[in-house]
């Protein structure tokens, strides 16, 4: 009995099996399938450029099809037999929805399309130039330094979405410097655009893929540097500290490097200066030779205070007179005179009445009241001085 189940069982496992295999052959029923991730082209992108506009994605979307058919001709369907296009005529600054227009083999049809619609955000076209950052990975021996040279182009043109373009930070080319020899190198490398982390970024157009340069790794070595600095800053101003570059770091050629004992430097004239300021200094550099990127950019700093000003009010007792004829005498009817004393801050912090001296001229002034000028001396430099009223009343009088 048991043995009967068993074959009634298996049985009807074959018979399940063949008539499978005969309505799939045979009979090849109407079946529905979805063909994942179909790309979808972007039709007339051309116009967008012409209008000054660009996409701020970078163009690529997909969407799900589900097709429908016979069920042998349905799988043979893939997804680079489907075409699907998405037409960007006519369409503005901001995110627009595109339909997507879907077409498949005769053999099959369109069931539905996931999505069949689009978002694409359109922006203005813009472009910028940017010079090329040359980047070494690697590393080499101590007292060498990798250096690129001779690079064409040295800016590309970097073009898109307007704020595609403007994550843009640097476009740069990389050199591995363990292919370097010390000898110089002619290479072609890839270009690409970085934000400010070093990230690609990705749909924006660079007007060259490539750059040509020479590349080499070269010995470097500190040398003195012969600097002049000419001039004095006005007596207006004060130089609080002026840092003049002694020792510069050259690089170049191993033969070439070991031939150099010291550099000269165009020589700077500080006579204008008038505020705190980093001067560049230019470095006379034999055929050959380069700064080393430690040294790159040598200035000259110089830190400037600028005046300051002091007030004192000096009574008339302490002018003194010049000239006065024997036999006469003098009474100042101005009780007091104000003086403006302005120079450096380190000469007009300490300075005193005592250092400053006024005086009149009397020389041939007879009896009378009189209106003379005030002179003003002072035993430190400054920059400007005055006395008001820088004339006072005095009355000659004959007899002490």
């Amino acid at each position: 009995m048991l043995q009967n189940k068993t074959f009634v069982k298996v049985l009807s496992v074959v018979l399940a099996v063949f008539l499978w295999i005969y309505v799939v052959s045979v009979e090849n029923p109407t079946t529905k399938l979805k063909i994942p991730n179909v790309p979808v082209q972007l039709l007339n992108m051309e116009t967008l450029t012409d209008r000054g506009l660009a996409l701020t994605e970078d163009g690529e979307y997909y969407v799900d099809v589900v097709i429908e058919g016979k069920r042998a001709d349905v799988l043979k369907i893939a997804a680079n037999d489907i075409s699907a296009t998405a037409n960007v005529l006519g369409y503005n600054l901001g995110t627009n929805n595109v339909p997507v227009s879907v077409t498949v083999p005769d053999s099959v049809s369109v069931s539905d399309v996931r999505t069949s619609m689009i978002p694409i955000t359109i922006e203005s076209l813009v472009s910028i130039y940017k010079p090329i950052t040359v980047l070494f990975s690697g590393t080499i021996e101590s007292g060498t330094e990798p250096t690129a040279f001779d690079l064409s182009p040295d800016e590309v043109e970097v073009k898109g979405a307007k704020s595609k373009v403007a994550s843009v930070s640097e476009v740069t080319t990389t050199i591995d410097v363990t292919q370097l020899k010390t000898d110089k190198n002619i290479l072609t490398t890839d270009l690409h655009a970085v934000d400010k982390n070093g990230n690609l970024v990705s749909g924006v157009k660079l007007s060259a893929s490539k750059a040509y340069l020479t590349a080499a790794v070269f010995e470097t070595k500190e040398v003195p540097l012969n600097l002049e600095v000419t001039g004095q800053v006005s007596n207006k101003f004060e130089v609080t500290s002026l840092n003049i570059p002694k020792k510069v770091k050259i690089k170049g050629l191993k033969d070439t490097v070991s031939k150099i004992q010291s550099v000269t430097a165009a020589s700077i004239d500080i006579s204008s200066i008038s505020s705190t300021a980093d001067i560049p200094v230019k470095v006379n550099l034999p055929s050959g030779i380069m700064l080393s990127d430690d040294s790159k950019h040598p200035v000259v700093s110089i830190n400037i205070k600028g005046i300051s000003v002091k007030e004192f009010d000096i009574d008339s007792s302490k002018i003194g007179f010049e000239g006065l004829a024997e036999g006469l005498s003098v009474v100042v009817n101005t009780q007091s005179v104000k003086v403006s004393a302005s120079g450096k801050e380190s000469v007009i912090t300490n300075l005193t009445e005592d250092e400053i001296h006024l005086s009149i001229d009397l020389t041939d002034l007879e009896t009378g009241i009189r209106t003379v000028p005030v002179k003003l001396s002072c035993d430190q430099t400054l920059s400007e001085s005055s006395v008001t009223p820088s004339e006072i009343y005095i009355t000659i009088n004959e007899g002490v």
